[in-house]
């Protein structure tokens, strides 16, 4: 074993120094140059990192949503693999997960176990345990690595004690097939090597930190892929040193920049940004509402004040509804134009109505506040009149205990004494850009264009709504990319670059239909759509929603009859059609905001089965999840990745700006484009919708309360 090597993993192995994760590695997790350290980043946050050396070239997303597990997507394209005859055109993409363990005791160090790329083709498959440690600014590492960490210095596997089997590593998983699979039967098998680093501050410079590590690696068995190395790999792949080293500059939470040495011989320079939702970015302005006095004498006429009430709510945004106003106390609905929380909501939207009564010289006990969302109240959240007071504001607890959070009749507010006059139709226009992409593709990483939509919803009635999107593409590449969807199932999915080229042409409607929702009765609803549901599908979509208000579960089933719609994107139809009947079942543990969510039925090729989708979702709007399908298709016939899988991103805007929005933006990207396991791409399904209709999702946010 080389000297370096053994004697910085032994010894701090031994003394369990190491390195903190304010840096990161070069699959983008947490760590020092190209080592992995045992600390993840803050959760509810995502970095994106961008590698660059001269052999390869890595995109990786870093998603952490605990505080203990941190989960990267990455995309390698190394410059010197041949694919199809021409270097630099091979693509590979896997998965890294890191779970990590800090102490309370800032004695002990941190600890981690991480997994990379274990799964699929296995070109950086790789396991680990490491410890951190911080001593002041003086940061170590030191760990235990498996897998493609094995270099030309090794030792035998120390859980080679406990079984046998963990003495050898097979070149190739049994359960490849043809990727996408777990490697289980790889992991922390074979020999196995230590490896170690440290990081330590520049004086005088703040944010930069000089960092040093030991270097395992063999570069040659990261080729292994493609049809083969090129004359150049053996100039950029040579080792000429066990050791990397290099400086870091750290922007505060939003990422490094990093330029190493590495190999003895070659540059590496990584950008790291990225941001955590739980961090506040912009400091909210406080709850200061506007409020206006009709400055009447004698101000005793209920609908004097009913109309004070619907000026003072209308102009903080909080649309007025309905209202009833009798001896001891006063319900309102609304329908908030900015805010997810209900508690912010309708504390604000109460307090404003006591001072409305106060400025009408009236006075009740208790302000009772429902959500109003497509004609439907979807909750009952009173207030005592004394607690709501902006000078002395009560503690969360104090208030949770004295209001009272209830199911609703979901049409009782049609009985109210004041109702606004709406006047339907109802139009909201907008024009925003339309950036259309296709990842993934060996050819060439990404395809996109970029166009302006048009954006409209008509609402008919409060619950029936046409919404409209109509696109134009300005420019793209779409053209550089030849469509050969190769596929042994209906090709429901893989023709998607034939939608993308003939839409591109003229203007395409992404989507034109008309929605109906209503409820059945208490905690049930139903929703119906009919139109062109998406850019690829078009016809009749319907769903039934159970959820209970005192239960933190949902159930809801769908009936969908489609037609695969015209590559342009226009009103016409092709001649493949299907039914997709199914199954939800959605249960949130509030205790950790964890919502899973499973779906049983049919897909759009016709093939059956189930999806499962787990994720963190917090009250704020930011929800990070994954997701896998398995059908009655096998392997052979999904084709590459062998079954159907994805991530997704969700962020709220809010946490940027001083004010509050609904809007919420993110990323979504499955592995490959196949055609088993795919669904309908539905806009704002039942079982996704009506946040606040249940206690759990109203209880969760009474820290926010007159907020």
């Amino acid at each position: 074993m080389n000297k370096f090597n053994y004697i910085i993993g032994f010894i701090l192995i031994i003394t369990n120094l190491n390195l903190t994760g304010s840096s990161y590695n070069s699959l983008g997790q947490t760590g020092l140059i190209h080592l992995p350290s045992a600390e993840v980043h803050q959760e509810q946050s995502i970095y994106f990192t961008f590698n660059r050396s001269n052999y390869i070239k890595l995109g990786t997303l870093t998603v952490t949503p605990f505080d203990w597990v941190e989960a990267s997507f990455f995309y390698y394209r190394p410059d010197d693999l041949l694919w199809g005859n021409s270097k630099g055109l091979y693509l590979d993409k896997g998965f890294n997960v890191k779970f990590s363990h800090k102490p309370k005791s800032l004695l002990l160090p941190t600890i981690a176990i991480g997994l990379d790329d274990f799964a699929g083709t296995g070109q950086f498959t790789k396991e680990y345990i490491v410890t951190t440690y911080s001593l002041n600014n003086l940061k170590l590492t030191a760990g235990l690595g498996w897998g493609k960490f094995v270099g030309d210095s090794s030792i035998k596997n120390p859980l080679s004690f406990f079984d046998d089997r963990f003495s050898e590593r097979e070149r190739l998983s049994e359960n490849y097939n043809l990727g996408g699979s777990l490697s289980y039967d790889l992991w922390f098998r074979g020999r196995s090597t230590f490896f170690g680093g440290i990081e330590l501050p520049v004086p005088y410079i703040k944010n930069l930190k000089l960092k040093l590590e030991n270097n395992p690696f063999d570069y040659f068995k990261f080729s292994c892929c493609g049809e083969g190395q090129s004359e150049e790999s053996y100039k950029a792949r040579v080792k000429e040193a066990n050791y990397n080293y290099g400086i870091s500059y750290k922007y505060k939470d939003y990422g490094n920049i990093d330029i190493s040495f590495i190999k003895g011989n070659s540059w590496n320079i990584s950008f790291s940004i990225g941001f955590s939702a739980k961090s506040k970015h912009r400091k909210k302005d406080k709850f200061a509402p506007e409020l206006t006095d009709t400055n009447y004498q004698q101000k005793t006429n209920k609908n004097e004040f009913y109309l004070d009430l619907l000026e003072n709510l209308n102009n903080n945004k909080l649309y007025l509804q309905t209202a009833h106003l009798s001896e001891s106390s006063l319900g309102i609905t609304i329908d908030s134009a900015e805010h997810i929380n209900p508690i912010i909501s309708s504390s604000r939207a109460a307090y404003i109505s006591k001072e409305a009564l106060k400025n009408n010289n009236l006075n009740v006990k208790k302000i009772e506040v429902g959500h109003l969302v497509r004609g439907i109240k979807l909750n009952s959240i009173t207030y005592k009149s004394s607690d709501l007071d902006l000078a002395n504001r009560y503690p969360d607890v104090l208030i949770k205990m004295n209001s009272s959070v209830k199911n609703s009749d979901p049409i009782a507010y049609k009985n109210h004494e004041f109702k606004p006059t709406v006047k339907f139709p109802v139009i909201i226009n907008s024009i925003s850009p339309d950036l259309r992409t296709h990842v993934g593709s060996p050819e060439r990483f990404l395809y996109s264009g970029l166009g302006i939509k048009f954006n409209s919803e008509i609402q008919l009635s409060r619950g029936l709504v046409i919404n409209t999107t109509i696109g134009k593409s300005l420019f793209d590449n779409f053209n550089k990319k030849e469509s050969i969807p190769n596929t042994k199932l209906p090709p429901v999915r893989t023709e998607v670059v034939d939608f993308l080229q003939q839409s591109s042409k003229s203007f395409y409607i992404s989507n034109l239909d008309i929605n109906y929702i209503w409820p059945i009765k208490k905690n049930v609803y139903s929703k119906i759509s009919l139109g062109l549901l998406e850019p690829m599908y078009g016809g009749i979509a319907s769903e039934i929603l159970y959820k209970p208000f005192n239960r933190n579960y949902a159930a809801s089933i769908e009936f969908n009859n489609v037609r695969k719609r015209s590559f342009d994107q226009k009103f016409k139809f092709q001649a493949y059609k299907v039914s997709t009947n199914r199954i939800n079942l959605a249960y949130y543990y509030h205790k950790m905001n964890i919502l899973a969510k499973w779906s049983y039925g049919s897909y759009l090729a016709k093939d059956k089965g189930y999806t499962l989708d787990l994720s963190r979702r917090m009250p704020s709007g930011w929800r990070a999840g994954f997701w896998f399908s398995q059908t009655n298709v096998s392997a052979e016939q999904f084709g590459e990745g062998s079954f159907d899988k994805g991530f997704y991103i969700n962020v709220p805007l809010s946490i940027f700006s001083k004010g509050y929005s609904k809007t919420v933006t993110g990323i979504s990207l499955r592995t490959m484009t196949r055609d088993g396991g795919q669904q309908l791409e539905l806009r704002n399904r039942l079982i996704d919708s009506f946040y606040g209709s249940n206690q759990y999702e109203i209880n969760e946010n009474w820290s926010n309360y007159l907020d």
